[in-house]
């Protein structure tokens, strides 16, 4: 699907839509316990179906916001996890619980996404993780997890450790996870244990380790699901770019998402945001540009070098590498989008310059890269173009944000579609 944006400043009042990260937590958490949980404000993504699916693949079934969980058992030899990075990480571990063999597949670059700490992890442990073609997916797994010392790097990707620490306290043997490497988005990973803790999980965590005791058990709980601070970051953005306020609701101040950094980097950069008692109202702002690090906020990336692009002097990203093994291959994406947008900016292995203007050239058609942030972040950048801007491939917002373009015409945004 192409839409086609007319510049326009947007403003008004906005719910921020359920937090992804949240979301997955939760629903797992919840298929782990023994009993009926009731998980509300649950996100409808595809990201969010698919992990659905994964845990049906795992007995675990959905009646309205009633999670039932506790067979752990996987019941069928087949799932596809679309296009979830989350889905597929958090999943491995949790289906290698159960002693029978399943095949995870998925689509579009996830099956180029790394495996590789899993891989040798597994393979130390005697377990059956066979890749079935050239690429990371389709896998074949088989075996039974155990406890014991699980050493794993920090600095590929905080979901391999996530996806152990939702199934290694089902063991009945007590497990250490090693970190060999510092630990990157440390953020997500203090979200896993949060969620784990409110299903009644408990995990030590001390410096490089982290100390599990086995033969545990989840706790069926009521839970709501906060709202998304890496979906508000869009609309902060778009705040700022604009002439006029606007306010987001349904965000929590003491929210342990690991995005929630996006209010110290607006903050940092000189824009003006004013807290509410659920959320905060962004004011239009002449930002400045700042040295921002990427290491624990990749998914922020995207929309920071948009407000980069607009921001007065130099910014500086750090640690951006990450940003090349997501949906897309970010860091080029977003290159190129603003160097079509008439933006400088320059590249020194995993450090990105980004010099800030006050427009950008339209009348022009820019890829989505099949990747919803890079879609969301275009589709703001529009705001202070010159001239029309076509976004081919706008459908990949249904990822992680299916009423994204709603919710942008509901603040004023002029949208076709065609």
């Amino acid at each position: 699907m192409n839409i086609t944006i007319k510049p326009t400043k947007l403003t008004g009042e906005l719910n921020v839509v359920p937090s992804k990260s949240l979301s997955h937590r939760v629903l797992i958490a919840a298929g782990l316990a023994d009993g009926k949980s009731h998980v509300s404000n649950v996100l409808h993504a595809n990201d969010i179906d698919a992990t659905k699916k994964a845990l049906e693949a795992f007995g675990v079934t959905f009646d309205g916001d009633l999670v039932n969980g506790g067979k752990r058992e996987v019941i069928k030899p087949f799932v596809n996890v679309k296009e979830s990075g989350s889905t597929l990480r958090f999943m491995i571990p949790i289906y290698l619980l159960d002693h029978h063999e399943i095949t995870i597949d998925g689509e579009g670059r996830l099956a180029k996404r790394p495996l590789d700490a899993y891989e040798a992890l597994f393979r130390s442990k005697a377990i059956v993780f066979e890749r079935q073609g050239e690429e990371q997916l389709p896998l074949l797994l088989k075996g039974r997890l155990k406890g014991g010392h699980y050493p794993i790097p920090g600095n590929v990707s905080s979901q391999f450790i996530s996806g152990l620490l939702f199934a290694l306290p089902l063991r009945r043997e007590d497990s250490v996870i090693e970190l060999t490497t510092p630990l990157e988005s440390k953020g997500y990973v203090d979200l896993t244990l949060s969620v784990l803790k409110q299903f009644g999980i408990h995990i030590l965590s001390v410096d490089n380790f982290f100390y599990i005791k086995g033969s545990q058990r989840y706790t069926p709980t009521n839970v709501s699901v906060e709202g998304d601070y890496s979906q508000a970051a869009f609309w902060l953005v778009a705040g700022l770019l604009g002439d006029k306020p606007i306010k987001l609701s349904h965000l929590s101040k003491d929210s342990l998402q690991g995005d929630k950094a996006i209010v110290d980097v607006i903050q940092q950069m000189d824009g003006k945001l004013e807290p509410t008692d659920d959320g905060y109202i962004v004011y239009p702002s002449m930002t400045k540009g700042a040295i921002i690090d990427l290491k624990d906020i990749p998914d922020l990336g995207p929309i920071l070098m948009v407000l980069a692009a607009r921001s007065s002097g130099k910014t500086v990203f750090k640690n951006c590498e990450r940003l090349r093994i997501k949906e897309s291959d970010r860091l080029t994406a977003m290159l190129k989008t603003l160097t079509k947008f008439g933006v400088q900016t320059s590249v020194d292995d995993d450090t990105v310059t980004i010099i800030g203007q006050s427009s950008f050239k339209g009348n022009q058609t820019l890829s989505a890269y099949n990747d919803h942030r890079i879609a969301m972040a275009i589709a703001v950048a529009s705001i202070i173009a010159d001239g029309l801007v076509t976004i081919e491939g706008a459908e990949s917002v249904n990822k992680s944000y299916p009423t994204f373009f709603d919710d942008y015409k509901m603040l004023g945004g002029h949208i076709n579609e065609d």
